[in-house]
């Protein structure tokens, strides 16, 4: 059995994304990692080479500004990597995700149990993540707890949209299981400044830069950046202190943290945008039952 790693990075260095630990992560699991880089202004190729090792082969791309609408340059960037993967299975890592590595040996063992079962498409990781310092983790509804990260390697599997998920040429569901892997999301835990930027540049690569850049308060949910506090990140998140342990690999950049984060914590906040993601939560407390949460796949388990 080969495995692949696969991603792109673009200006990460700017965008204060932990990218290089993102493809360090995946050197214990992987035989190959496909680092596509897209021309870049800030040394982001530069960083990637500095990691020095051989699995990693880096493809050199151009940007197309004409595909920035509704976010589909990423999913072409991250087809790109794909194409180059040689493996059996395919594992895709953002620029702002960490896998875990205890959760390693599980995800190797999902791939060799299913890797000659065809129904089996691909592979769900669980997801912690982050939002407004590394040591509060959301609990809210609204994000994403798990997602496709690993596709069996075919010509008829492509990453859709603005690239958060994987469907078939033919735009049907993946058949997935969970592979009993974690990723960490950072994407919100930046320092408030660098999460400015970071979001700034990200309003660009919608609508073809025709609207206000925007943040994502929630899945689906996106209000301009200009709106947001000093500190930048609301401040009725709900999140819970994080207790469990990083990957090893953000080990530095945790310890070098020095910005905290504090939320209200309502238990409904009267906001548009909020308010059914709290009653639904409230009602999974109480009672277990999952209301409203959309699938970007289909369950085999």
């Amino acid at each position: 059995m080969k495995i692949s790693g696969f991603t792109f990075i673009r200006n990460g260095n700017v965008l204060g994304y932990p990218f290089l630990e993102s493809i360090r992560s995946l050197l214990p699991l992987c035989d190959e990692i496909i680092v596509n880089v897209p021309h870049s202004t800030d040394g982001t190729l530069e960083s990637v080479r500095a990691i020095g090792d051989s699995k990693i082969r880096i493809v050199e791309s151009d940007w197309d500004n004409d595909l920035r609408h509704s976010g589909r340059i990423l999913s072409q960037h991250t087809n790109i990597a794909l194409q180059q993967c040689t493996g059996d299975w395919c594992v895709y890592i953002q620029g702002d995700e960490v896998l875990h590595e205890a959760t390693i040996p599980a995800m190797r063992a999902t791939m060799e149990r299913d890797l000659h079962n065809s129904a089996v498409q691909g592979l769900l990781v669980d997801y912690t993540h982050f939002y407004g310092s590394f040591w509060t983790e959301v609990y809210s509804f609204g994000w994403y707890y798990k997602e496709v990260r690993v596709v069996r390697r075919s010509p008829n599997i492509c990453s859709v949209g603005d690239a958060q998920g994987f469907r078939t040429t033919e735009n049907k569901k993946l058949r997935v299981t969970n592979s009993g892997g974690r990723y960490f999301h950072y994407g919100y835990a930046l320092e408030p400044s660098q999460m400015r930027i970071k979001l700034n540049n990200l309003g660009t690569l919608y609508d073809d830069g025709k609207i206000l850049p925007v943040v994502e308060q929630s899945e689906g949910v996106r209000s301009p950046v200009g709106q947001q506090p000093d500190r930048f990140y609301e401040n009725d998140q709900k999140v819970k202190l994080f207790k469990a342990t990083h990957p090893a690999v953000m080990k530095q950049i945790v310890e070098q943290a020095d910005w905290t984060y504090t939320s209200r914590n309502p238990l409904i906040r009267f906001r548009r945008n909020y308010f059914w993601e709290d009653i639904a939560l409230i009602i999974k407390r109480c009672t277990g039952i999952t209301l409203g949460v959309h699938r970007n796949y289909r369950s085999l388990d």
